[in-house]
C-alpha cells in the first residue's frame, strides 16, 4: 500500500501528468493547512480525490457543467465528512461526465479525461477523472458515483479496482442526484487494500473463509447480437479471455440460468434511470439548452415514459432480487466481464456519447445497479494491449463477502 508523501501532489511531475490526462479539475488550495491539522492529531494524512458531483465544503463542485461552474458548497457530503475524520485529505475534485450522465467523461465543461494507458482513449465514465487519477498513480484512492456502472466501467477501462457498495450502504447526502433510486457512492483504487481501508470507516470489515469458492457465470453475460455487431471480433475476444480467466482461477464454476433477469433488467432499467434523471433536472428545464447535447437528449428521452412503466420497472426489481437470492444459494458469487470491450478512442465517441456505445459499455453493469446489489470490477484481462475488468456480484447487503472474494481472486 505504498504511496508518495502527500506533498507529491504539489510537484511539477504531478501537475504535468494531470495536465495530460485531465483527471483533476479543481485543486484544494487549503491542502497544506489541512495536512498540518491532521498531523497534529498524530494521524497520517491520506490523499483523496473526490468526484465533482460530491459536495466538498468550501471547494468548488461543478457537476462538470457550466451551470455550476462557480458553485461552492457550504457543507461536506456525508461520505467526505466521514473520510476527513479518518485522516483523508482532499487533493481536489475529479472530472465527471456532465451531471454524471454518461459513460465516457467526454462531455464536461473541462473537456475529456484521457486514459493514462493510452491518452487517445477514453477513461470511461462517469467517474472517469477518479479512475484516471488512481490509474496514473496520482493518488491512492478516489470517490466516484455509480448509477449504471459509472465506477465499474472506468475501473475496467483504466485497469483499476472499482467498487459499488449495496445501494444505501453509504448515505448519498451531499451528492448531486442523477437517478436517486440507483445512485451509489463508490471507490476506485489501484490497490484493493486502499478500498478496504476506506470502507472500514462505514462498515465493520472482517476476513471470511472463502475456500471452496463456487463461481456462477450468468447466462446473460454474452452480449446480444444487436450490440455485438458494434465490435464483434473484440467482443468475442473479451468473452473468450473471460472464460479462460475463470477456468484459470481453479475454482468450481457453472453457468447459471437467470430468466427473470433476462426478461426484465435490460427492458426496465432504462425506464427508472431516464425517468428519475429527467425528474431531477426538471428544475432546470428552461436551461437544458446549456447542457451538453448528449446529456440533454437523455433528459428528453425520460419524458417519453409513462407512470405505469415506471411503477412496473420498480415492481420487477423484486422478482430479479429474489432470483439472485435463489442463485446465490447454489453459488457464492456471479462473475462476468465488467465491460465487453476495452476503452474506445475519444474521437470515436465524441458527439455520439448517448449512442450505441453507451448501451454496450453499460451492458454488464446495469444488472447490479437495477437491484442495488454490491459489485466490484477487478483488473484482470488484457485485450489488444488494453485492460478489461472482471466483475463480481453478490447479494444485496453482502458487501463483506464480496470484498473478501475480490481480495482472494485479486491474488491470482
Amino acid at each position: 500500500m505504498y504511496y508518495p508523501k502527500i506533498e507529491w501532489v504539489l510537484s511539477k511531475e504531478f501537475i504535468e501528468i494531470n495536465k495530460t490526462i485531465n483527471a483533476f479539475v479543481t485543486f484544494n488550495d487549503k491542502l497544506l493547512d489541512e495536512v498540518e491539522s491532521i498531523r497534529k492529531l498524530c494521524l497520517e494524512p491520506l490523499p483523496l480525490g473526490v468526484k465533482d458531483v460530491i459536495y466538498t465544503k468550501g471547494l468548488r463542485t461543478t457537476m462538470g457543467s457550466r451551470l455550476y461552474i462557480d458553485f461552492i458548497p457550504d457543507y461536506d457530503a456525508y461520505v467526505v465528512r466521514r473520510l476527513r475524520e479518518d485522516g483523508w485529505v482532499i487533493v481536489g475534485k475529479t472530472n465527471t461526465h456532465e451531471f454524471a450522465s454518461g459513460v465516457t467523461t467526454t462531455s464536461s465543461v473541462f473537456g475529456p479525461t484521457r486514459n493514462p494507458l493510452d491518452v487517445s482513449r477514453i477513461a470511461g465514465g462517469s467517474s472517469g477523472g477518479s479512475a484516471a487519477a488512481v490509474a496514473a498513480n496520482l493518488i491512492p484512492l478516489a470517490l466516484g458515483t455509480d448509477t449504471a456502472g459509472s465506477v465499474r466501467i472506468p475501473a475496467s477501462l483504466c485497469g483499476v479496482y472499482g467498487y459499488k457498495p449495496t445501494y444505501g450502504l453509504i448515505s448519498n447526502h451531499g451528492v448531486y442526484p442523477l437517478a436517486p433510486s440507483l445512485d451509489t457512492i463508490g471507490f476506485l483504487a489501484k490497490d484493493l487494500n486502499w478500498i478496504l481501508r476506506a470502507i472500514k470507516v462505514f462498515i465493520k470489515f472482517e476476513e471470511l473463509n472463502t475456500k471452496n469458492l463456487r463461481l456462477g457465470i450468468p447466462n446473460w453475460y454474452k452480449v446480444p447480437a444487436d450490440l455485438r455487431s458494434l465490435a464483434p471480433d473484440i467482443i468475442d475476444e473479451v468473452e473468450d479471455e473471460f472464460l479462460n480467466y475463470v477456468a484459470s482461477l481453479g475454482y468450481n464454476y457453472v453457468e447459471v440460468e437467470m430468466p427473470e433477469a433476462v426478461k426484465y433488467v435490460w427492458k426496465y432499467f432504462s425506464v427508472i434511470r431516464y425517468s428519475e434523471a429527467t425528474a431531477t433536472h426538471m428544475v432546470n428545464k428552461d436551461k437544458w439548452y446549456l447542457y451538453s447535447p448528449d446529456v440533454r437528449r437523455l433528459l428528453e428521452k425520460g419524458l417519453e415514459y409513462k407512470a405505469i412503466e415506471y411503477i412496473e420497472a420498480l415492481n420487477y426489481r423484486e422478482e430479479v432480487r429474489r432470483e439472485l437470492s435463489r442463485i446465490l444459494k447454489k453459488v457464492d458469487v456471479l462473475i462476468t466481464p465488467t465491460t465487453p470491450i476495452p476503452a474506445p478512442k475519444i474521437d470515436e465517441v465524441l458527439g455520439r456519447e448517448d449512442g450505441p456505445i453507451r448501451s454496450l459499455l453499460t451492458y454488464e453493469t446495469i444488472f447490479a445497479s437495477y437491484i442495488g446489489a454490491p459489485a466490484i470490477s477487478i483488473p484482470a484481462l488484457r485485450i489488444i494491449g488494453l485492460p478489461v475488468g472482471i466483475q463480481l456480484i453478490c447479494n444485496v447487503g453482502e458487501d463483506i463477502k464480496l470484498l473478501n472474494i475480490a481480495l482472494l481472486i485479486s491474488k491470482h
